[in-house]
Protein backbone atom coordinates (compact mmCIF):
# COMPACT_ATOMS: atom_id res chain seq x y z
CA UNK A 1 0.00 0.00 0.00
CA UNK A 2 1.21 3.48 -0.80
CA UNK A 3 -0.05 6.63 0.83
CA UNK A 4 -0.84 10.11 -0.47
CA UNK A 5 -0.30 12.98 1.99
CA UNK A 6 -2.61 15.98 2.26
CA UNK A 7 -1.21 19.50 2.62
CA UNK A 8 -2.43 19.67 6.20
CA UNK A 9 -0.17 16.76 7.18
CA UNK A 10 2.85 18.87 6.30
CA UNK A 11 1.66 22.21 7.66
CA UNK A 12 0.20 20.97 10.92
CA UNK A 13 3.20 18.72 11.53
CA UNK A 14 5.54 21.67 10.91
CA UNK A 15 3.57 23.78 13.40
CA UNK A 16 3.19 21.09 16.07
CA UNK A 17 6.46 19.19 15.54
CA UNK A 18 9.10 21.77 14.59
CA UNK A 19 11.78 20.39 12.33
CA UNK A 20 14.63 21.40 14.63
CA UNK A 21 13.12 19.56 17.62
CA UNK A 22 11.45 16.53 15.99
CA UNK A 23 14.25 15.69 13.57
CA UNK A 24 13.54 11.95 13.81
CA UNK A 25 9.96 12.40 12.64
CA UNK A 26 10.96 14.47 9.63
CA UNK A 27 13.80 12.10 8.74
CA UNK A 28 11.43 9.14 8.91
CA UNK A 29 8.98 10.88 6.54
CA UNK A 30 11.82 11.49 4.08
CA UNK A 31 12.97 7.86 4.37
CA UNK A 32 9.45 6.54 3.72
CA UNK A 33 9.21 8.85 0.72
CA UNK A 34 12.53 7.59 -0.63
CA UNK A 35 11.31 4.01 -0.14
CA UNK A 36 8.28 4.73 -2.35
CA UNK A 37 5.72 4.35 0.44
CA UNK A 38 4.72 8.00 0.86
CA UNK A 39 3.77 10.38 -1.92
CA UNK A 40 1.82 13.56 -2.42
CA UNK A 41 0.48 15.60 -5.31
CA UNK A 42 2.00 18.43 -7.31
CA UNK A 43 -1.09 20.38 -6.21
CA UNK A 44 -0.01 19.92 -2.57
CA UNK A 45 3.50 21.07 -3.54
CA UNK A 46 2.00 24.24 -5.02
CA UNK A 47 0.27 24.96 -1.71
CA UNK A 48 3.46 24.29 0.27
CA UNK A 49 5.51 26.47 -2.07
CA UNK A 50 3.21 29.44 -1.42
CA UNK A 51 4.40 29.39 2.21
CA UNK A 52 7.99 29.94 1.05
CA UNK A 53 9.34 28.81 4.43
CA UNK A 54 11.39 26.00 5.99
CA UNK A 55 8.75 23.46 4.95
CA UNK A 56 9.20 24.37 1.28
CA UNK A 57 12.96 24.14 1.74
CA UNK A 58 12.70 20.76 3.48
CA UNK A 59 10.53 19.37 0.67
CA UNK A 60 12.98 20.64 -1.94
CA UNK A 61 16.01 19.27 -0.09
CA UNK A 62 14.77 16.02 1.46
CA UNK A 63 12.09 14.53 -0.78
CA UNK A 64 12.75 12.73 -4.06
CA UNK A 65 11.55 14.48 -7.21
CA UNK A 66 9.01 11.70 -7.88
CA UNK A 67 7.41 12.22 -4.45
CA UNK A 68 5.01 14.88 -5.79
CA UNK A 69 2.96 12.98 -8.37
CA UNK A 70 1.80 14.76 -11.51
CA UNK A 71 -1.94 15.08 -11.95
CA UNK A 72 -3.33 12.70 -14.56
CA UNK A 73 -6.55 11.41 -12.94
CA UNK A 74 -8.96 13.34 -15.14
CA UNK A 75 -11.82 10.83 -15.18
CA UNK A 76 -11.72 10.39 -11.39
CA UNK A 77 -11.59 14.16 -10.95
CA UNK A 78 -14.65 14.49 -13.23
CA UNK A 79 -16.52 11.84 -11.19
CA UNK A 80 -15.62 13.62 -7.97
CA UNK A 81 -16.71 17.02 -9.25
CA UNK A 82 -19.99 15.54 -10.51
CA UNK A 83 -20.60 14.11 -7.02
CA UNK A 84 -19.82 17.45 -5.35
CA UNK A 85 -21.75 19.59 -7.83
CA UNK A 86 -24.80 17.31 -7.77
CA UNK A 87 -24.97 17.57 -4.00
CA UNK A 88 -27.60 19.92 -2.64
CA UNK A 89 -25.77 20.01 0.67
CA UNK A 90 -22.68 22.00 -0.32
CA UNK A 91 -22.84 25.75 -0.86
CA UNK A 92 -21.74 27.16 -4.21
CA UNK A 93 -18.56 28.64 -2.64
CA UNK A 94 -17.74 25.25 -1.09
CA UNK A 95 -18.04 23.59 -4.50
CA UNK A 96 -15.91 26.28 -6.16
CA UNK A 97 -13.20 26.01 -3.52
CA UNK A 98 -13.15 22.21 -3.75
CA UNK A 99 -12.67 22.39 -7.51
CA UNK A 100 -9.52 24.50 -7.20
CA UNK A 101 -7.64 23.53 -4.02
CA UNK A 102 -5.45 20.43 -3.82
CA UNK A 103 -8.14 18.32 -2.07
CA UNK A 104 -10.09 17.17 -5.12
CA UNK A 105 -6.91 16.48 -7.09
CA UNK A 106 -5.52 14.49 -4.17
CA UNK A 107 -8.61 12.29 -3.86
CA UNK A 108 -8.81 11.77 -7.63
CA UNK A 109 -5.14 10.78 -7.73
CA UNK A 110 -5.65 8.31 -4.88
CA UNK A 111 -8.65 6.81 -6.68
CA UNK A 112 -6.71 6.51 -9.93
CA UNK A 113 -3.64 4.89 -8.35
CA UNK A 114 -5.24 2.78 -5.60
CA UNK A 115 -3.60 4.79 -2.82
CA UNK A 116 -4.72 5.71 0.69
CA UNK A 117 -5.13 9.41 1.52
CA UNK A 118 -3.56 10.64 4.76
CA UNK A 119 -5.22 13.73 6.24
CA UNK A 120 -5.98 15.36 9.55
CA UNK A 121 -9.51 16.12 8.32
CA UNK A 122 -12.39 14.10 9.69
CA UNK A 123 -15.62 13.16 7.99
CA UNK A 124 -18.52 15.55 8.43
CA UNK A 125 -21.28 14.50 6.01
CA UNK A 126 -23.46 17.43 7.14
CA UNK A 127 -20.87 20.12 6.47
CA UNK A 128 -22.24 22.66 4.01
CA UNK A 129 -19.46 25.23 3.82
CA UNK A 130 -16.68 22.85 2.85
CA UNK A 131 -16.24 19.58 1.00
CA UNK A 132 -14.16 17.50 3.39
CA UNK A 133 -11.54 15.09 2.09
CA UNK A 134 -12.85 12.04 3.99
CA UNK A 135 -16.34 12.55 2.57
CA UNK A 136 -14.91 12.91 -0.94
CA UNK A 137 -12.91 9.72 -0.35
CA UNK A 138 -16.05 7.89 0.73
CA UNK A 139 -17.84 9.10 -2.41
CA UNK A 140 -15.16 7.56 -4.64
CA UNK A 141 -14.46 4.50 -2.50
CA UNK A 142 -10.97 5.69 -1.56
CA UNK A 143 -9.39 4.65 1.74
CA UNK A 144 -8.16 7.37 4.08
CA UNK A 145 -6.55 7.63 7.49
CA UNK A 146 -4.96 10.05 9.94
CA UNK A 147 -1.24 10.55 10.39
CA UNK A 148 -1.26 8.50 13.61
CA UNK A 149 -3.12 5.69 11.81
CA UNK A 150 -0.47 5.77 9.07
CA UNK A 151 2.35 5.56 11.61
CA UNK A 152 0.61 2.64 13.32
CA UNK A 153 0.00 0.83 10.03
CA UNK A 154 3.68 1.17 9.12
CA UNK A 155 4.84 0.32 12.67
CA UNK A 156 6.79 3.57 12.82
CA UNK A 157 8.27 4.39 16.21
CA UNK A 158 10.10 7.67 16.58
Amino acid sequence: MSYLLDTNIFIRSKNEMPMDIFQGFWQRLATLACEGILFSSVKVKEEIDRGNDELKQWCDDQLPKEFFLPFDAYSEYARLMTWANDSRLFTAPAKQEFATVADAFLVATAASRGMKVVTFETSDPNCKKRVKIPDACIALGVSYCSLNDLLHELSVVI
